[in-house]
Parts: structure tokens; C-alpha cells; sequence
């Protein structure tokens, strides 16, 4: 036990913290003095560093980790949605949506629209949906939904007349308008098309006016205090430019309830490198990570990219947003300015692209910068090889392999069995961070460890666990939330461990996760957290 020359500020008692380090790897008790900890040891031997004003937590058989990294979020989004929009995850069919939709559109809105997200038609068994079928719900207002993973909106026709789309609307470069037989919208539009519509969230975010402030304000505290829930005491964010002005504005006012690594938008890398900023700018509670690149789409939109064309499309295989020749280079010219890329890349196509634009930022940068390749949903062999090679980290959301083992089933039929690698992942020497991509799933970590241990859904299925050698250990899915974290975002030792000096941000669980059988996991209780010292539990005064 190292000891320190003042009192520490807080002592920590409990049934078995878990250090995540190679020696020791479980203490009973811990003391923390100016936001990092300081001792830790035997219940005794620690309780001998108490001064008059210690404060003594007894936790009795609660356990203690260090302190979870959710590595991928849309946080600004998440917090307005679940104040604003209408959740439609639930939803298992379209009249179900509608009913949802219907019923909540009186008291949620923004502005004049409604706005409801997380729709998976894969789970109705109709196809995509349509305007009319939105109408039937929302007739007098424009209203949008987007779907669970992000890459799908769905309009109703009041929307699409503010929005001015006809049939004679050309798809953009990466997106696209779908459309029936007769070459007619039919309200659903994808990837860049998307970004060519106003976002009646975005533009909420991008207002500075005093009641907008509050309304901003009041949806990330709450979501602060969802987080602490959860044990969450950090959190990586991949949204835009205001989301970034957000999160500036609540570090200046020292509103720091949560440590925040924030990407910076390919549209935005130009003001960014013009202002001589670049990846690992800030401090402790808020630092720049990387520039985020859409490679691709996503799985339930069937427009991540792929080598082999999705059954019954033709040669259809998905949507390349910035592949190729042209992401590589970039790629290797954000390197140079000192960024880390940021790559989204779901399809084992974009995956490729993403890691050759990688290795070649390696030859190019004037440092060496943490990049990642985020989702890494489908990896094949070779490019698992080539990973680690490049030693590029894989920023995975296991939580979701729980709804997309039918959809993998059905839209990858040969490549299936290269999706959520993360067993192959890990033994290639590849560091693994862990996040939920919230709100495209629940931020409740929970979740990933029972998929990234068990690889079934949260009823059990498929028996024996879907393409099970990729299972990994509890250990290594804990790791994935802390240490892999702070490697994640550039962080040197002992961030993400229980060690003296590492900051004092701890993850309190009712039971022992380690100790928990995988079938349990998404029982085990999360009583709260520790964030720079402070305390945010259940019941804590």
C-alpha cells in the first residue's frame, strides 16, 4: 500500500474492488484525496490514513471497478430526445409505431414537428414503411422518424412538402430517396440524403437564445444523472459542431459531471486545424479525440458496405460514403494536422477501406495517434491482420449483437459469421473499447457484457450462443469500458485502472460483475458512481 503525507478526502470500503492492474489485482478499500486516488489496501490499513475530515463510504458488499467509458455517443442528441421525441424501440410493428406515435405527438414535440426515433422495420415483416402510413398517425404536422440505427428517416407528406421532395429529386452522392415501381418517393430516405434535410433537433441545438439554453441545459443535466445510473463516469461524443459549442459552454461554467472526449466533424476538421487545435486539446474533464468519417451505413438499413452484394438486390452492396482512394487520402491528411481518425465502418468493405486509409496515416503522421475504427461490425480475417498491424483500436458496441443476430442472419448470409469478431479481435492484439452508441441503443452497459459474453439475445437465443468462439470474458468486456477507454482516447497509465494516481472514477455494482455467471449480468445491480471523488449513488445524500 503507497501511502500519502495528507488525509485523504474520501475513503472507500467495500466487498472487493477490482483494479484492473496486473498487482493487485482486488483490494477491499481505496482513498482518494483531490479528485485521484491516492492508497489502497486492506480495509485496516487504509481506514489508518483517515484525518478529521475523511469522509468514510462503506459500501459493505457492493464491488467497485473503475469507472465505465461509454466510447461512442451521441449524448447532446440523446439528452434532447429523451425530453423531446417520441421512442419507437419498443415498437414491435408498424401499428404499433403509429399508435405511439399518435398517442405522444400531443405532448412531445419540437417546435411544429414531430419527431419520433428508433423504428426497426426489420422486426414488423412489411418492408419499409411509407408517408401515407405515417400520415395515418401525424396528418396536420410535418413529422420524421429516424430509425434505430441512425441511417433511415422516415417522412410523412407534410415533410416531404416543407422539405420540397419530388419525384424528380436526384439522390446525393452517398444517399439516396427510396422509391417505388413508379419512380415516386416513398417517404424513406438514407445516409447523405439525410444531411440534406433540416434536423428540427439540430437546429434546436444550434439556437442560443435564452430559452433554448435552458431547455439544452435541463436535458443534459438529466442525462448526467441517467448516466451516474448506470455507473457511467466518462463518455466519448460523435456529433456535430454544436454539440461541441454545448459542451464547451457547461465545462466553462464547470459543470462537470461528466469527462467528455469530443470528435470533430469531417465538415468542421478546416475551422478546427485553422484554430491550431487537433487531437488530445483540452483537459481532463473535456480534450478533442478524433475526426469523424462515415465510411458507410449501417446493417438494418441495408446500406453498409460490403464485398458481396445483399440477397435478392443484385449487385447492390450498400452505401460508400467517403471510400476508396478518396478516404485514404482523407485520412492521411487530417494525420498530418495532428487528428486521429475516427472511421464509422460497419460493412467487412468499409472495413477494408478503413484500415489501408489507416495504414497509410501511419507513414504520414507527425505522432503517433490513437485511431479507431468505429463499430467494426463485419472484419474479415485478413483485415483483422491488418488491424492489428496497424495498431488500430476497435471502438465496438456489443449491445448490438442482442438485435441484430436475425438481421445479420438475413442480410449477410455468407458474411455473417465475420460480424462482432470481438474474440478474434482481442487474441490479434487489437485493444477493444466499448461504448452503447445511445440512443441508437439503451446507454446501460449491462447490455453489452451480457452480448459480448454470451453472444445471444436477451431471451437466451440462439441456444449455444451465435457464432460462439467470438465470446469473450467478463474481464475483457470490463476492460473494453476502462482501460481500452482511455487508450480509446489517448489517455496514458493508469487511466481506466484502480491504481495511485488514476483519477477517482469508480463504478459501484451491487454484485460483483467478475463473479457473475454471463447469464446474469443483465441482472446485476449498478448502485451509481464516483466521479473525480464525488459520489453520485443511489440514495446519497
Amino acid at each position: 500500500m503507497r501511502r500519502q503525507a495528507c488525509h485523504p478526502d474520501v475513503i472507500l470500503l467495500a466487498g472487493r474492488c477490482h483494479t484492473l492492474c496486473a498487482h493487485p489485482r482486488t483490494v477491499q478499500a481505496l482513498a482518494v484525496a483531490g479528485g485521484r486516488i491516492v492508497a489502497l489496501g486492506t480495509r485496516r490499513s487504509v481506514l489508518l490514513l483517515r484525518g478529521r475530515g475523511t469522509r468514510v463510504l462503506d459500501l459493505g458488499r457492493a464491488a467497485i471497478t473503475p469507472g465505465l467509458t461509454d466510447c461512442h455517443t451521441h449524448f447532446l442528441y440523446w439528452a434532447l430526445g429523451r425530453a423531446l421525441v417520441i421512442d419507437l424501440s419498443t415498437a414491435p410493428s408498424l401499428d404499433a409505431a403509429l399508435a405511439a406515435i399518435r398517442a405522444g405527438a400531443a405532448r412531445k414535440r419540437v417546435g411544429e414537428w414531430v419527431v419520433a426515433r428508433g423504428f426497426d422495420h426489420n422486426r414488423w415483416g412489411c418492408g419499409f414503411p411509407r408517408a401515407a402510413d405515417l400520415d395515418r398517425a401525424v396528418p396536420h404536422r410535418p413529422a420524421i422518424a429516424y430509425s434505430r440505427d441512425g441511417h433511415s428517416a422516415w417522412l410523412n407528406t407534410r415533410a416531404m412538402k416543407r422539405f420540397m421532395l419530388t419525384g424528380h429529386t436526384a439522390d446525393p452522392k452517398g444517399g439516396r430517396f427510396l422509391r417505388d415501381a413508379h419512380g415516386a418517393l416513398t417517404g424513406i430516405v438514407q445516409e447523405a440524403a439525410i444531411d440534406q434535410l433540416a434536423d428540427p433537433l439540430r437546429d434546436l441545438a444550434r439556437r442560443n437564445d435564452p430559452r433554448a439554453m435552458r431547455t439544452i441545459a435541463r436535458a443534459l443535466d438529466d442525462a448526467c444523472r441517467n448516466a451516474w445510473s448506470f455507473g457511467i463516469t466518462a463518455v466519448h461524443i460523435l456529433d456535430d459542431g454544436a454539440s461541441l459549442f454545448h459542451m464547451t459552454r457547461r465545462w466553462a461554467e464547470q459543470r462537470r459531471g461528466l469527462r467528455s472526449v469530443h470528435a470533430v466533424s469531417l465538415a468542421d476538421l478546416p475551422h478546427a486545424t485553422q484554430l491550431g487545435l487537433c487531437s488530445g486539446f483540452g483537459d481532463d474533464w473535456l480534450r478533442l479525440g478524433g475526426v469523424k468519417i462515415f465510411a458507410d451505413g449501417a446493417l438494418g438499413s441495408q446500406t453498409a458496405y460490403m464485398f458481396t452484394p445483399y440477397p435478392h438486390r443484385g449487385r447492390y452492396c450498400g452505401v460508400p460514403v467517403v471510400a476508396g482512394q478518396e478516404l485514404k487520402e482523407v485520412v492521411c491528411d487530417a494525420a498530418r494536422r495532428g487528428w486521429a481518425a475516427w472511421i464509422h465502418a460497419i460493412g467487412d468493405r468499409a472495413v477494408h477501406d478503413a484500415v489501408g486509409a489507416i495504414g497509410a496515416a501511419r507513414r504520414v503522421e507527425p505522432r503517433p495517434l490513437a485511431h479507431r475504427i468505429e463499430h467494426a461490425q463485419c472484419v474479415r480475417p485478413a483485415d483483422v491482420r491488418r488491424m492489428a498491424r496497424a495498431r488500430i483500436i476497435a471502438s465496438v458496441q456489443p449491445c448490438h449483437i442482442l438485435g441484430d443476430i436475425a438481421i445479420a442472419d438475413r442480410h449477410w448470409p455468407q458474411a455473417r459469421r465475420n460480424a462482432y469478431p470481438l474474440r478474434a479481435l482481442l487474441d490479434a492484439g487489437i485493444v477493444l473499447a466499448a461504448g452503447s452508441d445511445v440512443p441508437v441503443e439503451s446507454i446501460d452497459p449491462r447490455r453489452s457484457l451480457h452480448a459480448a459474453t454470451m453472444r445471444t439475445d436477451e431471451g437466451g437465443a440462439p441456444a449455444g450462443g451465435w457464432f460462439p468462439r467470438q465470446r469473450i470474458t467478463t474481464h475483457d468486456a470490463l476492460r473494453a469500458f476502462t482501460v481500452g477507454a482511455a487508450r480509446a482516447a489517448g489517455l496514458p497509465a493508469p487511466a481506466g485502472t484502480l491504481a495511485p494516481g488514476a483519477p477517482a472514477d469508480l463504478t459501484v455494482w451491487e454484485q460483483d460483475p467478475l463473479a457473475a455467471p454471463p447469464e446474469a449480468l443483465l441482472e446485476v445491480g449498478i448502485l451509481g458512481c464516483l466521479v473525480n471523488g464525488q459520489p453520485h449513488l443511489a440514495g446519497d445524500a
